[in-house]
């Protein structure tokens, strides 16, 4: 029940729930139930004398004026809580989200002193309206109330586009991310600090994604250039090595994505352009076009025929690459795949050794390294390296991250393929045809080996040249040396760019070694040695020391000898004898 406490009028809770409708109590005073207040809201007359010494101000959105409506209020003088009409019309006092859809509309709530944090953005909002279930503790803040959901072709559940995180969003979070060779240049990067509060997140499963993963607004309009801006993966307009946005005018890291118009060659920041693609990610996405990372790279021509993506209807049970592996027949393809890969704890122990190498350490290999490929011609370094590659394949098993075992696959041509790999898949088969048509194994076997190829031929083509490193190039081989192994994929093609891909890295090599200032780091080195000398030679004189004084070698001897009568006693049978009550040294 709730009461008008100026006429005691009545009003019943279930016809309180009915509204924000405007009633009229007995003495004819307009007035409305709100579901913040347990006290019928009436029509406030500031300019009454009974207002002169109470402080009106509306609770919502926390100012005195409201000039679009007039300064219209309804309060309840005796709590001095006010809302202005206009906010009580904007604000529901109850709500539908996809974000909580098992337990029915959410409730409007307001407290003073409001210390819960949002499910969505985790942020503290100090503002004294929010959201909950009425069922549990699931909570939105104002900001998140109107949060768009939006569909993602990798992914089978809507994703919800999260801004002003309260904490940081490690890149390493990010469920498509390749954190084996792109973390270090994307952690580092400023494009990456601008962007680091803002994600794609899906509730359902916890799935996320970095902004700059996408999907992203495939073309926006910014009042900066006159031309619509095209996003793109990555764009390098030449090889001078020096890269500029040109809004900011500052460095750009080539590597990532950025908005440019192919007439002006004009190149913007995601960062810079950061309010368009708010308000497009949080307007009407019917008839705008989302783009993800990697989506340049797999695009077919035109008169290829394999249909649109597949679609994936909500509450669709998917398979894990896990689930595959499960399925493997164990007397050969478990058995092949376990002689490989290992996978979920077996990998922290790995994962832990490999932190503890020193920066020097990491110098020294490094030259060692250039200055033996310096030694060798092309097809030396090629012999080398690969014998080198074989030798790892057979004495060192790869490791599988979990995020890569957690991938979502879906039915395709026959195979399981992850939602992310479809359109490499696509373009696998449209330029080489089904490489594992001949192959007598299980569907799950041939679907994780096509998984290895395409994850191959993806970091392949997203990964830079300056960027590639040898344990990149090792785990390419491995991938591949596997599925060669096991099945007859004919695999001629990928073989044949990962021996063109090392031919480069040789000669990048080479080319480090002429541009590293490798005596700079081996005198460094020799400084770091000389010092570790010094102060061994210091220990050394103490205890050449040590061993001239007689007087303290004959005391010293006398406790070898009485410890040596005391050894194997019990630690309690020691000092039983003595006599003395009082310790000399305990205070």
């Amino acid at each position: 029940m709730f009461s008008c406490v100026e006429c005691n009028f009545d009003l019943d809770a279930d016809c309180a729930l009915m509204s924000n409708s405007i009633i009229t109590c007995p003495e004819g005073q307009n007035c409305i139930q709100h579901s913040t207040h347990p006290h019928l809201l009436l029509l406030v007359d500031t300019t009454d004398a009974i207002y002169k010494n109470i402080h009106v101000r509306c609770f919502a959105c926390q100012t005195k004026d409201s000039p679009s409506d007039g300064g219209v209020y309804y309060g309840c003088n005796r709590c001095e809580y006010f809302l202005h009409k206009q906010c009580i019309d904007q604000l529901p006092q109850q709500m539908q989200t996809s974000l909580h859809p098992n337990h029915g509309c959410l409730s409007l709530r307001f407290k003073r002193y409001y210390i819960g944090k949002c499910f969505l953005c985790k942020n503290k909002d100090p503002r004294a309206f929010y959201f909950q279930c009425p069922q549990c503790d699931f909570q939105l803040c104002m900001d998140c109330k109107v949060i768009r959901v939006l569909n993602y072709k990798y992914h089978e559940h809507p994703l919800s586009f999260v801004k002003n995180m309260s904490s940081a969003f490690e890149i390493e979070q990010c469920n498509v991310y390749d954190t084996c060779f792109k973390t270090s240049v994307m952690s580092n990067s400023k494009e990456f600090q601008k962007t680091e509060s803002f994600k794609f997140w899906c509730c359902d499963c916890d799935f996320k994604l970095h902004l700059l993963c996408g999907p992203l607004p495939s073309t926006i309009k910014h009042e900066s250039h006159v031309h619509s801006l095209l996003l793109v993966d990555s764009f390098i307009e030449d090889c001078s090595g020096e890269y500029y946005c040109d809004i900011c005018e500052t460095e750009r890291n080539p590597r990532i994505c950025v908005y440019y118009c192919g007439e002006c060659k004009y190149i913007a920041h995601v960062h810079c352009v950061i309010s368009e693609i708010i308000n497009v990610l949080n307007g009407d996405l019917k008839d705008v076009k989302l783009k993800a990372l990697g989506d340049d790279f797999w695009k077919l021509s035109e008169e290829t025929d394999y249909g649109g993506w597949a679609e994936i209807e909500q509450g669709t049970s998917l398979l894990t690459l896990k689930d595959l592996i499960l399925q493997f027949r164990e007397y050969d393809e478990l058995s092949y795949f376990k002689g490989s890969f290992t996978w979920d704890e077996e990998n922290k122990e790995e994962k832990e050794v490999s932190k503890m190498t020193t920066q020097l350490e990491t110098d020294d290999a490094k030259i060692d390294e250039v200055l033996t490929f310096s030694s060798f011609t092309e097809n030396e370094f090629m012999s080398f390296i690969f014998d080198e590659f074989l030798k790892s394949y057979s004495e060192r098993k790869m490791k599988i991250k979990a995020s890569d075992l957690a991938l979502k696959t879906i039915d395709f041509e026959g195979y399981s393929i992850p939602l992310d790999l479809v359109p490499v898949f696509k373009n696998l088969l449209h330029k080489h045809g089904d490489i594992g048509s001949r192959s007598r194994y299980s569907k799950a076997f041939k679907s994780v080996c096509y998984f290895l190829i395409c994850k191959v031929m993806k970091e392949m083509h997203i990964t830079l040249v300056i960027d590639i490193t040898k344990e990149l190039l090792k785990y390419w081989y491995h991938h591949i040396k596997f599925v060669e192994c096991h099945t007859i994929f004919e695999l001629g093609f990928v073989k044949a760019s990962l021996e063109e891909i090392t031919r480069d890295f040789f000669y990048l090599q080479l080319k480090q070694m002429l541009e590293t200032d490798i005596r700079t780091i081996m005198n460094k080195r020799i400084a770091h040695i000389q010092k570790k000398m010094a102060h061994i030679e210091k220990k050394m004189a103490e205890y050449e020391k040590f061993c001239e004084s007689t007087s303290k070698m004959k005391f010293m001897n006398e406790g070898f000898n009485k410890v040596e009568q005391l050894k194997w006693k019990m630690a309690g049978q020691v000092g039983n004898n003595i006599d003395s009550t009082s310790s000399k040294y305990f205070k």
